[in-house]
């Protein structure tokens, strides 16, 4: 997790890290990492190539950790 790439990517990283962790960067690595695994534990994934599920699978993590970062401050994983 670092804080390369495109302008949304950037912003999650920072909101991750600073705001649901306080600005602990590895409780959010790990965090991060799990949620990737657990979507990338499903059915839907499954049938894609290990590249496709990776990428959609980082894509729906970013999509719901920054979701929860956002609007409650915090990570799923912490609570």
């Amino acid at each position: 997790m670092h804080d390369k790439g495109n302008e949304d990517e950037k912003s999650f990283v920072q909101i991750f890290i600073r705001k649901a962790h306080r600005g602990q960067g590895e409780p959010a690595e790990d965090h991060w990492e799990r949620t990737v695994v657990e979507f990338l534990n499903t059915r839907e994934m499954e049938k894609l190539s290990p590249a496709k599920a990776t990428e959609r699978a980082e894509r729906m993590a970013m999509a719901t950790l920054w979701y929860t970062a956002k609007r409650y401050g915090r990570c799923p994983w912490c609570s």
